[in-house]
Formats: C-alpha cells, structure tokens, sequence
C-alpha cells in the first residue's frame, strides 16, 4: 500500500522504509550546452508521477521520462541521497531537464545494490532491502584494549567494577549494541544493562571486540572501508596529489540498463 499525501513527499506504509523527496530546484536553470544565444535556460521539470512498490527484497521507484536517452539520464547516490537528473534533447537542443532527489533510510536500504532500467521512456529504479541484522555474541577477553595505534577504535568504554568475566554477556544487532552484566557482592545480585547505537557507516560493528580489565568494559571495532576511503579522501585533497572527485565510497553513480528489467523479488 502506497501512502502519498499533496506535499512532496510521499511514503511506503507499513514498511520501515521511507523516502522523502526535497524540491530545491529552480524552475529554469541556465544551459551551458546550448549554443543558442536565444535559448539559454531551459525549464527543469519535477518528476512528480513516482510511483513506488515493494518486493520481497527491494523497493521500486517507476517514472516516466518521455524523450529521454539512457546516455542523458544521470543516477546518483550520496550518503544516503539518491539524486535522479535526466536531460530531454531534440536533436542537438536541449529540451527541457527533469530533476528529483529521495532521501533513503539507512536501517532498510543497502545503496550498493541499486540499479536502474530504462525502457520506452520509463525509469525503473530498484533499491534492494537491508537484510535483517542477525544477533551476533562478542565474548570479551580479560586483557587490556589496543593502543591508539592500533587498526580498531575504542569507541565505548563502561566502568563495571566487581563484575566478573563470566557474568558479562555483550551482543551486536545491526548499529545496535547490548550490555548485560551481574555483580555479585555476598548474598546480594545487582543487574546492569546498557543498549546504544553505534555509526556503522564509520565502525564495522560485527568485528567488535570486548575488554574487560581492571573493573573497565572498553569496546572496539575496526573502521569501515567506507571510512578509511573518505579519510584517504581527505588526504588526498590536502596533499600533492590531490583528486579531481570525491571519494568514491559516498558519491556511486547508478548503472542504467535500456534493456526490459527482468522480473525481480
């Protein structure tokens, strides 16, 4: 069921998913490819008629885009943003653009997979699903954590004085973390429990790792390659050999295909 309200936004009910949709375009928009002293802007239109289904493993995005190549339809995702621009031509003038940008949830969508089709002036889009994060054990070890030289990142440190190793359970669910620890003092038990979010776009949660040493539970887990790629970004721009683009682990261009999309789940 589709849920789609007179504002531009529109939403898939029932679903954690959401797309939100930003209307920052201007109407007209100055062409630098045109040669035509006489027709320098041209009318960027909207692409308001989305329409949005669900499948067992990814949701389609479908819009029309009459008069439009598949080499003058640019797709990209950026954080979590995915921008959709395409170019209406005839012959060697340009027409009209059409422009729309949804903004992805994080938790329900995986934007390595997205991919696109173009046949007979419609766009399909198909955005695959997040698998379902299992619930996975990190067993801590009774030692002290890495050094700030080392690869992982202490990114989580909780004072448990009292609490014995074999009393501490520490689990990871997708960018959740759980905690739970008994200290046993004589006749008495108290319970502690902690639950947080963790950056996984920044730390690759499902290698934590758990340290308990001197009545101090410290958590660790390695960078993401997403991570280390905008940090090599970074320094590329700073130094000598600085690049042309972003990096390209946050800004993915979308493959377009103008063959019939095969049935997908």
């Amino acid at each position: 069921m589709i849920l789609i309200r007179s504002t531009p936004w529109f939403a898939l009910a029932h679903t954690p998913a959401y797309f939100m949709v930003s209307n920052s375009r201007p109407t007209m928009e100055y062409d630098s490819h045109n040669n035509d002293d006489n027709n320098k802007r041209i009318p960027v239109n909207e692409i308001r008629d989305v329409q949005v289904s669900e499948k067992e493993k990814s949701f389609v995005l479908s819009m029309d885009l009459p008069g439009v190549k598949e080499q003058n339809v640019d797709i990209k995702e950026q954080n979590f943003v995915l921008t959709i621009e395409a170019l209406r031509k005839s012959g060697d003038t340009n027409v009209c653009k059409f422009y729309r940008q949804f903004s992805l949830d994080k938790k329900s969508i995986q934007p390595e997979g997205i991919h696109a089709s173009l046949s007979d002036g419609v766009l399909t889009v198909h955005i695959p699903k997040r698998p379902e994060p299992q619930t996975l054990d990190v067993t801590p070890t009774s030692s002290d954590p890495p050094t700030e030289d080392d690869v992982e990142n202490v990114f989580f440190r909780l004072d448990m004085p009292g609490v014995k190793l074999s009393d501490l359970k520490v689990q990871v669910k997708g960018d959740e973390m759980f905690i739970s620890a008994e200290r046993k003092k004589g006749n008495s038990t108290s319970s502690i429990k902690r639950m947080f979010t963790v950056d996984d776009t920044k730390l690759d949660v499902a290698k934590a790792k758990a340290y308990l040493s001197d009545g101090v539970l410290a958590l660790t887990a390695p960078p993401t390659k997403k991570a280390l790629a905008e940090e090599s970004g970074k320094e590329n721009k700073d130094g000598p050999l600085a690049t042309k683009t972003d990096n390209a682990m946050s800004h993915c261009s979308i493959p377009i295909n103008t063959k019939e999309a095969t049935a997908q789940k």
